[in-house]
């Protein structure tokens, strides 16, 4: 034990209270054998997890940019010996200090799209593997009608196919029927498959405008309902406009309050001063204009694979295949999470933690995820202790490599409301972390950790 570092000892130790901590809660909170649900610390886990993986890749990105600083220092005064290094010491770090930044946002970057990839992905055809709270909240922003949803997990099933008689056929007739199309229009069997000569003929017959040369599902089902009402429910490029607009408002209802009430909390006279009202006011249109991109270009590239680009360039593929899994879901999918480019750098990361532990849930096997699976229930154990451990260790030893949530609330639960984060807080010098996109209840429990 002498040999060890006082990091490594303060693991250690934080090992033993994360494993009395873990046997505390899931004592309180049993989860019932043979249910099927998730351990009761489930949330609790895959919080931690993503948040001690967060701190060591920031740990390792400090490393690096310290050894980057060196290294240009070293270089600086071996070309210039006898000027004073005090220059180039500070131009290295403040070159290693920019890397680290530009590195970190572009990982969380590429975490969040990967992860809202996954999410949407799961949200057509595994909503399951969703909090319930997530998915309804999506399905409110979306406004998707149930029917075409179902129709679209009955494609990915092969339960409906383009061309074939279907007990399900009615889904598709009813809803083109309550948006005020003609029943024919949501009849797969009497749909083209295909494009081409042959899909032309059938769309004339049909009365169907602006599908040229391509087969599937009319564009109208996927297009806003108030585009119906002026008229152009026929262009898909009309439609991203409305849904980004609708988009933009609904967020500027959500991202007002979550940027102005830091500043009513902390500083509440200063919210009638224009320097730090205005830049509250840009903050939460930049973070609308987030959202509403995040929604409009998953339409715009379904619309690209199956109406306007793709499905036009390869007419011989049927649309089972751009209707399906791997058509302009996958698409939209692969798009949408890019639109966090537009947001500030220093949210990224606090957007990207908050989405990856819903990915990670909703990438691991069903099993794995049953509260009667033992080995689950195992390394489930395993990862509580050690994520927490690890991230009372950083909080202690390294703060710096903890960001947003994790670093002030484990700054208060380590060192209480005199901890220098929470000091600087409270003079408004720091505005709290906001979610990207909090659902209905957030609360701080067990199940709500899962739910968020």
């Amino acid at each position: 034990m002498s040999d060890l570092t006082p990091s490594q000892k303060a693991f250690l130790s934080n090992i033993l209270s994360s494993t009395i901590a873990l046997f505390l809660l899931q004592r309180t909170q049993p989860s019932k054998a043979g249910s099927h649900r998730p351990f009761a610390t489930f949330g609790f886990t895959l919080f931690f997890f993503c948040r001690a993986t967060d701190a060591i890749i920031q740990h390792f990105l400090s490393v690096e940019s310290a050894r980057k600083a060196n290294l240009s220092s070293i270089s600086a005064n071996r070309w210039k010996p006898a000027e004073p290094s005090v220059g180039a010491s500070v131009e290295g770090d403040s070159k290693a200090k920019k890397w680290h930044q530009s590195t970190a946002a572009w990982l969380d970057a590429v975490m969040f799209w990967a992860c809202s990839a996954r999410i949407m992905w799961c949200f057509f055809y595994q909503p399951h593997r969703l909090p319930p709270s997530y998915v309804k909240w999506i399905s409110s922003l979306a406004n998707l009608d149930k029917r075409l949803l179902k129709t679209l997990r009955l494609i990915h099933s092969r339960e409906l196919v383009y061309g074939r008689s279907s007990t399900y056929s009615h889904l598709l007739t009813s809803y083109a029927e309550d948006r005020g199309y003609p029943s024919s229009w949501g009849d797969l069997q009497v749909l083209p498959a295909c494009g081409g000569a042959d899909a032309d003929v059938v769309w004339k017959a049909l009365g169907v405008p602006g599908r040229s040369g391509v087969g599937g599902l009319p564009c109208e089902f996927l297009h806003s309902s108030i585009t119906t009402r002026w008229g152009l429910d026929n262009s898909c490029l009309t439609n991203v406009g409305v849904r980004f607009c609708l988009a933009f408002i609904e967020a500027m209802t959500l991202y007002l309050p979550v940027h102005f009430l830091p500043l009513l909390l902390t500083r509440p006279s200063s919210i009638l001063q224009r320097h730090r009202a205005i830049p509250a006011i840009l903050a939460a249109i930049r973070s609308a204009t987030f959202l509403s991109t995040f929604l409009s270009s998953y339409f715009l590239a379904a619309c690209f694979t199956r109406t306007l680009v793709l499905a036009k360039l390869f007419p011989w593929i049927p649309h089972d295949v751009w209707d399906g899994p791997y058509g302009s879901v996958l698409a939209g999918s692969f798009t949408c999470g890019w639109s966090i480019l537009i947001e500030n750098t220093r949210r990224r990361g606090e957007m990207a933690l908050y989405v990856l532990p819903r990915a990670v849930k909703a990438s691991l096997p069903a099993k794995w995820t049953a509260g009667d699976h033992a080995g689950a229930r195992l390394a489930e154990r395993i990862v509580f202790v050690l994520s927490l451990a690890s991230l009372l260790t950083f909080a202690v030893h390294e703060p710096e490599s903890l960001r947003g949530l994790s670093r002030w609330t484990l700054a208060f639960v380590m060192k209480g409301p005199n901890a220098d984060l929470w000091k600087k807080r409270k003079g408004g010098l720091e505005i709290c972390p906001q979610n990207p996109i909090p659902p209905p209840s957030n609360s701080i429990s067990t199940q709500g950790v899962d739910r968020v």
